[in-house]
This record gives C-alpha cells, sequence and structure tokens, in this order.
C-alpha cells in the first residue's frame, strides 16, 4: 500500500494545494510553521478518522475559511482507494465516493504508523498512552476491535449512571450485575486482542534489536493486565 497523492483545500495554512508521492521513500522539509506536521495530519485524518494533534474539528480549518477538504488517492495491491473527507458545521466522510455512517468504516483501508517526538511519553507517562497506542494500531488491522472498545466505553458510561441512581434514586444495588457481566465479558475480547498484537510485535522486534545490537541484547515487549486466567 502507498499513497498516490493528497489534495488540501482551507486545511490548516493551505489554501489550495496537490501533493503527489512516491511510493518508494519521500522527505518532507522546510523550515519551521511551515506546514510540514500539518501533511502529515492529513494523511492520519484520512486512515484513522481523527487528528493527532486536536479533539477539535473545527481547528483543521483555516481561520479565515468556513470549511476544509481533503482528498486523499492510494493504492492497495490491485485497485485504488480514495478517501474525502470535509469539515464544516460536521465532519464527512466518504470512501471512493460512497458517505460513510461512521468513521470506523475508514480503519483498515490504510496502514499507516505515526512517530512523533512526543511518543516518547508512550513509555514514560501512565498506561492510557500506552493503551492508546495500542487502540490505534489494533483498530487498522483489527476494525471489529473499534466496535468492541465503543461497547466497552458506552457500558461503562451505563454503569456509572446507575451508581448515580443508586445512590439518588434508591435503586437496586444488584441490577449492576447486569454491567458488570457485560464489561467482563467485552474486557476479555479486548484483552485478547492486545496479547495477539503484543505477541506479534515480539516476533518482529527480536530479531532486529539482535542485529542492532550485534546479537548482545534480546527485547521483549510484556502485557501486563488484571485480567487473571
Amino acid at each position: 500500500m502507498y499513497i498516490n497523492k493528497i489534495n488540501l483545500e482551507n486545511f490548516r495554512n493551505y489554501e489550495k494545494e496537490e501533493i503527489e508521492f512516491d511510493k518508494n521513500i519521500n522527505i518532507i522539509y522546510g523550515d519551521n510553521a511551515q506546514g510540514k506536521t500539518n501533511i502529515l495530519e492529513s494523511i492520519f485524518i484520512c486512515s484513522l478518522g481523527k487528528s493527532f494533534r486536536t479533539n477539535k474539528d473545527k481547528e483543521l480549518i483555516n481561520k479565515e475559511k468556513e470549511y476544509a477538504k481533503i482528498k486523499m488517492i492510494s493504492s492497495k495491491e490491485d485497485r485504488d482507494i480514495n478517501i474525502d473527507f470535509e469539515i464544516s458545521e460536521k465532519k464527512k466522510f466518504s470512501i471512493n465516493g460512497i458517505p460513510i455512517k461512521r468513521t470506523s468504516e475508514i480503519l483498515g483501508k490504510n496502514y499507516i504508523v505515526l512517530f512523533t517526538p512526543e511518543d516518547i511519553m508512550i513509555l514514560k507517562n501512565d498506561p492510557s498512552k500506552r493503551r492508546r497506542f495500542l487502540n490505534i494500531m489494533i483498530s487498522q488491522l483489527r476494525p471489529m476491535y473499534v466496535h468492541l472498545l465503543n461497547q466497552y466505553n458506552k457500558t461503562i458510561e451505563q454503569r456509572n449512571t446507575y451508581l448515580k441512581q443508586i445512590k439518588y434514586e434508591s435503586k437496586p444495588v444488584e441490577n449492576l450485575n447486569i454491567w458488570d457481566e457485560q464489561i467482563v465479558k467485552i474486557g476479555e475480547k479486548i484483552y485478547k486482542y492486545r496479547k495477539e498484537f503484543i505477541e506479534k510485535i515480539n516476533e518482529k522486534i527480536l530479531d532486529i534489536h539482535l542485529k542492532t545490537t550485534e546479537n548482545k541484547e534480546k527485547i521483549k515487549v510484556k502485557y501486563i493486565s488484571n485480567i487473571r486466567k
């Protein structure tokens, strides 16, 4: 898979720009604050459906405009994939000209890995950063994983709402079991996806690290979970 080109309209500091890519290595260079990261951000959006820099979609629009558009064309095996993104009052995506209802439908169409200087925080900061990294990577390979995450978060919200009803409306405590059982069931499936992904990472990085260190060091990623078998 490789990206052929990307068209930007009113996106960040770009009013109108078309960028073509080589299918091998591409180097984007220039002075600070000229829009290099904005190009990477546009690719990220068309691959994962959201920005890695902001949760506020309106920030993607050029300050003097009312909308922004991105069109990314990529080649995967024997076919082209066109991803269109538009943001004005709402954000909209389409794949090969067909509008999609859920952003998660984009996942798996293009595979990307983003590394920035801030990524060192994956190791240094709290576990939530590492979970987010895992979620992004796994979601591209296993679209069903996104559905499980959404289910899990929705169930947590419902459980928290019911906890308030127990406190303020004297709802029966035993009904919490309904949500607890669902959380355990979905959580176990999420755990299996993550465990499988870590095992695949270990298969790849062992040889790479041995070569890098001239066979002096071994490396292994360990997934520590509260789930006990």
